[in-house]
């Protein structure tokens, strides 16, 4: 197993909502890390997951992030990443991403998303 830099949980700041194509809308999911973290300080980020309307009610799918934070030093870190995320019951999503940010290089994440308490929780990995 890879090192873990860290864990987290972040709190549901909002969504917004955009088309990509005839049926698909893509929810733009806003983060917020409200707690001074003691990797990454306190930042902001968004989760984009792709839907297809004529199946709303799929349980896969697509999904990816970008985001940043300001650390406690005063430095930013910019991240992206990509991967899925996929229902284990109506209101628990479990969410797999790879990608690179500018603190650690390549990282992979896993975390999950409660909906019932607007969280998501996880662990960051060196990749």
């Amino acid at each position: 197993m890879s090192e873990k830099i860290g864990d987290f949980t972040i709190h549901h700041v909002n969504n917004t909502y955009d088309r990509s194509g005839e049926k698909t809308l893509r929810t733009h999911v806003n983060w917020e890390l409200k707690e001074q973290h003691e990797v990454w300080g306190t930042g902001f980020g968004t989760l984009i997951v792709e839907h297809d309307m004529d199946n709303p009610n799929a349980k896969v799918g697509e999904c990816s992030w970008q985001g940043e934070t300001f650390q406690p030093d005063g430095n930013r870190t910019m991240s992206w990443q990509e991967g899925t995320w996929e229902t284990t019951d109506e209101h628990t999503w479990l969410v797999n991403m790879k990608g690179w940010d500018s603190l650690h290089g390549d990282i992979r994440s896993e975390g999950v998303i409660s909906l019932a308490d607007l969280t998501f929780s996880g662990s960051v990995y060196k990749a």
